[in-house]
């Protein structure tokens, strides 16, 4: 393993850590916050990072003690524009990689989606590939990952204005053929989406996978829907749609899914809408009670905070909601306060999850480059600190990047956070002309 060479000692004004160059790629973390790009296994920190001497994605492991990365040398994709959905699932390591499109272009066949899987030993702590396969044969603008309770790994994406999925058998390897969800062809026809619209996919309840989705077609029906799959029935049996919020602009193709253990009911997610007025909600933490298949809506941050890219993290050891979210920049920093859809700060805003209310959250600067905007933070699928997800002591890593130094930055927490630091909020208004970002 080689570590990488030193960033640059913080300026005033930074917060978190300046990491390794990912000069080479367009796309070093990925947009849309639906993926993620770390795990914690083995009690350390791991990344799907972009290697500048090779030009092609490695597995990183992260230093705690000197706050960096270290390159293991061991590649995931060799393709520069690609994002990726990472799971690791205690034994295995699953890495999704896809050619994306960006926002308002439709998916484009020619273009294969692969998975490539990886085992860990555990005595030399080192990653082997086990095999490659294809999940589908299109460009999309994003694509998540989840596992089922019998081993079948299951993928979601939006292709040809539909909500489209597929899934492997249960050695969690081969795909099989993908295919429309059954509500595209409903008399609603709730399957079918935007051009804009995107979709997560998440194991939860035990024994059920859940598919969630934008829908901005410009009607009554627009929204944010939610429908689930119990593990070992056919592929295309899923429940009635169920719109987790509803109406023109209560939707939007940001998105991020979590769930508070793998037999637990409840999921969590971070949601962006399309709202316009400053004090209508623009993220969102809607909550899933599975009892009753019902969703609440919680605003994390209003259209005049001017949030965007959005991730909902779950501290089991403190039963705190952690989102993090690009913000703009604090006072004394270049473009301090300045709201564009380039980049910012990012923020942590938490909440008790037993107790949702964001109202009072203190929102705190974790990554700020003083000279140069932050943007799309990503972390893990795993809860942090739990036992059961073998996260114990796992503290908090998150992940962002300055598109203009091409330069990775990371906010570590060692500890079982709950959202505490500084409670001033260094935020200036943003500007008041300034376009609300998408």
């Amino acid at each position: 393993m080689a570590p990488r060479p030193a960033a640059s000692a913080a300026e005033p004004g930074d917060a978190g850590v300046e990491g390794p160059s990912h000069a080479g790629t367009p796309s070093p973390i990925g947009t849309k916050r639906a993926t993620s790009a770390l795990w914690f296994n083995d009690g350390s920190w791991w990344g799907n990072l972009w290697d500048t001497a090779s030009s092609d994605f490695h597995i990183f492991r992260f230093d705690a003690g000197t706050s960096s990365w270290v390159d293991t040398g061991v590649a995931t994709d060799p393709r520069a524009s690609t994002h990726h959905d990472v799971l690791w699932d205690g034994t295995t390591l699953n890495v999704a990689s896809y050619r994306f499109v960006n926002d308002g272009l439709p998916a484009e066949p020619g273009f294969p989606t692969t998975m490539r899987r990886y085992s860990y030993n555990w005595s030399t702590k080192t990653y082997t590939l086990l095999s490659a396969t294809q999940i589908n044969d299109e460009r999309v603008e994003a694509l998540t990952i989840d596992k089922d309770s019998t081993g079948r790994m299951w993928a979601t994406w939006q292709q040809g204005n539909r909500i489209y999925l597929n899934a492997t058998g249960t050695d969690g390897r081969y795909w099989g053929t993908p295919f429309a969800h059954p509500a595209s062809s409903s008399p609603q026809g709730l399957g079918n989406v935007s051009v804009d619209d995107t979709s997560a996919v998440i194991a939860f309840d035990g024994n059920k996978i859940g598919v969630m989705w934008s829908r901005q077609v410009g009607d009554a029906t627009d929204g944010r829907y939610w429908s689930y799959h119990v593990d070992g029935a056919p592929d295309t049996d899923w429940s009635t749609p169920v719109a987790a919020v509803l109406g023109q602009n209560s939707g939007d193709d940001h998105i991020n899914l979590k769930r508070l253990g793998s037999s637990d009911g409840r999921v969590f997610a971070a949601v962006k809408t399309s709202y316009t007025a400053p004090s209508e909600p623009l993220i969102q933490l809607l909550a899933l009670d599975s009892a009753t298949e019902t969703w609440t809506a919680h605003t994390i941050a209003t259209v005049a905070e001017c949030p965007n890219r959005m991730v909902v993290m779950i501290d089991e050891s403190t039963r705190m909601l952690r989102t993090f979210a690009t913000y703009p920049k604090p006072g004394d920093t270049t473009d301090a306060g300045v709201c564009n859809s380039t980049g910012g700060a990012i923020y942590e805003k938490s909440t008790p999850l037993d107790t949702i209310d964001f109202s009072t959250a203190p929102k705190i600067p974790r990554i700020v480059d003083a000279d140069q905007y932050v943007h799309n933070v990503t972390s893990t699928k795993q809860n942090l600190n739990s036992a059961a997800q073998g996260t114990a002591d796992s503290g908090l890593l998150m992940l962002a990047d300055v598109n203009a130094t091409s330069r990775y930055w990371h906010y570590y927490d060692p500890t079982g956070g709950s959202g505490g630091g500084d409670p001033t909020d260094p935020t200036e208004a943003p500007t008041p002309a300034a376009a609300r970002p998408e």
